[in-house]
């Protein structure tokens, strides 16, 4: 039976068993899944803030996942859990974060994220109790962003040992956590095994409350390539580590700085201590300054917006021969970009579409169609800028061209301007997402460079052929990408795995269709 404490009318969750078979959702999860969190762990004793700091440090990360989120928080006692469906807001009552509070804890964390499965389950959302199938010292419940290949394997080896009541790699990390601070205790040497284990094989940062019979304590580590963004620091004596630093301005300070690979903090009543546990070349998601991150948070210590103006500059020098009249931004992770171009160019910028209220954001539905559908209420646009007028959008990125297609294009065109541009900040993407791989081919068939040279080779082709064939398909004027030189110039190094299959895992992970692509490409470029 599940433990629980009551506390009136509002119940506490401490463990969640068995609710759905775990066998039931494994092919939803591997259609639905998108890979990308927001985790938040921060710890210090005495803290009479402490569960509202976790609150606001995890909300400031909402746009990296809205379907589930959770909470728990640690001291002597134990540790306390709660999730559900929703954000952060509808899952983290008033009344929660008074009662968590009231449990006097020395660390908390909390996550948001994007469903696990076609239908958000509770079982899935973050935090996860782990649950060794033994008696056990330790008790471990954590929060993770990231994605494991081959996940289901690891599980299988682990499950004469723990129990899997989710369908969720988050859980599976945990037990291998779990096993690592049973060999090594809560330390540096149990964070390195658990890298060793799972190098080349994915990517991951991870927050842990680890309880020893005695005393709470929360560990943060992330992978050897530090792919996944993790940065920390203390806010007014509170350690933060968060996946943003936007959780840090929220509470009002700074990050100390990103966190280096395979690099873990130990928090606990012996102090703050914070090593590497092994040294690999980095190589940072450079999609999450181009488009993932919050505007207001660094990367590798630059400030996002600063970054994507950047790429701005870098458009208007190469493709400066343009009659356009106006710029105005793809909203809203176009808006950096499009400063860029409006400021390089000297022209207008003017908010000539608006993001509709009901809008979500739609990266994370993997089907095609249904894409389309939910971009096509995403915008409303502005006809007193755009009639009668040749417009230049700035977009981050086109991935498949369904947000350009479905809902921006047209709506540019029905208000009835002359012309449109489409300017890139990013370069052509000719691969996907390691976290897409699951859904086979289709991944790669479907992005729109793929589909504007389908039947073609579009690895041979110049800048100028790539952006006219793009045009063509997404029905504008001219499309206008960023070079992968451009990019790098302004972003520096990092995984630019969708330009140039410079992904963070190892080569052995690869699918079959994947390897035969990059060959091809490498063959050209």
């Amino acid at each position: 039976m599940p433990r629980a404490l009551r506390f009136g009318a509002v119940r506490v969750t401490l463990r969640i068993l068995h609710e759905i078979p775990v066998g039931a959702g494994i092919l939803a999860r591997r259609e639905g899944e998108c890979g990308m969190d927001g985790i938040a762990g921060c710890y210090r004793p005495g803290d009479p803030n402490l569960v509202q700091k976790i609150f606001l440090a995890t909300g400031a990360v909402q746009h990296r996942g809205k379907a589930s989120a959770g909470l728990a928080v640690g001291g002597t006692k134990g540790i306390y859990l709660h999730k559900g469906i929703g954000g952060i807001v509808d899952v983290g009552d008033e009344d929660i974060l008074r009662i968590f509070q009231d449990l006097e804890p020395v660390a908390a964390i909390g996550s948001v994220g994007y469903t696990k499965n076609k239908i958000p389950e509770k079982r899935n959302a973050e935090p996860i109790l782990v649950e060794p199938k033994a008696s056990s010292t330790y008790t471990v419940v954590l929060a993770m962003n990231g994605r494991i290949l081959e996940d289901d394997e690891l599980r299988a080896e682990l499950e004469d040992a723990y129990s899997f009541n989710t369908v969720n790699a988050t859980e599976v990390v945990g037990a291998l956590l779990h096993r690592c601070v049973e060999e090594e205790g809560a330390s540096f040497a149990a964070g390195r095994k658990l890298v060793d284990i799972l190098h080349g094989c994915g990517t991951f940062s991870l927050a842990a409350l680890v309880h020893d019979g005695a005393e709470t304590a929360l560990l943060t580590l992330n992978d050897s390539r530090a792919f996944e963004p993790f940065c920390f620091g203390m806010v007014d004596g509170t350690f933060l580590a968060s996946s943003e630093s936007c959780s840090h301005r929220r509470l009002g300070g700074f990050p100390e700085r990103e966190y280096a690979g395979a690099e873990m903090t130990i928090c606990s009543s012996r102090g703050v201590e914070t090593q590497r546990v092994r040294t690999e070349t980095e190589m940072p998601d450079v999609f999450q300054a181009v488009y993932f991150g919050n505007a207001g948070s660094l990367y590798r210590g630059e400030e996002i917006f600063r970054l994507r103006m950047g790429l701005g500059h870098v458009l208007a020098k190469r493709y400066g021969d343009t009659d356009a009249d106006v710029i105005i931004p793809n909203p809203e992770s176009g808006r950096g970009v499009s400063h860029g171009i409006a400021e390089g160019l000297g022209k207008p910028l003017l908010p000539g579409l608006a993001k509709q209220s009901q809008a979500i954001r739609t990266f994370q539905e993997a089907g095609r169609s249904k894409r389309m559908r939910e971009v096509a209420v995403k915008f409303a646009a502005m006809d007193s800028v755009l009639a009668g007028r040749r417009i230049i959008m700035g977009d981050d990125s086109i991935v498949k061209g369904s947000v350009s297609e479905g809902g921006a294009v047209w709506s540019v065109y029905n208000a009835g301007a002359v012309t449109l541009e489409f300017w890139v900040s990013y370069g052509p993407m000719f691969f996907p997402s390691f976290k897409e791989w699951r859904r086979g081919r289709e991944c790669l068939d479907e992005l729109a460079v793929q589909r504007a040279f389908r039947g073609d080779n579009p690895y041979d082709k110049t800048p100028e052929g790539i952006n006219a064939k793009v045009a063509a398909l997404l029905g504008v004027d001219r499309v206008c990408y960023n070079t992968f030189e451009g990019v790098r110039a302004v972003i520096g190094p990092g995984s630019y795995q969708a330009l140039d299959a410079s992904y963070p895992v190892a080569e052995r992970f690869w699918p079959a269709w994947l390897k035969e692509e990059v060959e091809h490409f490498s063959h050209y470029r």
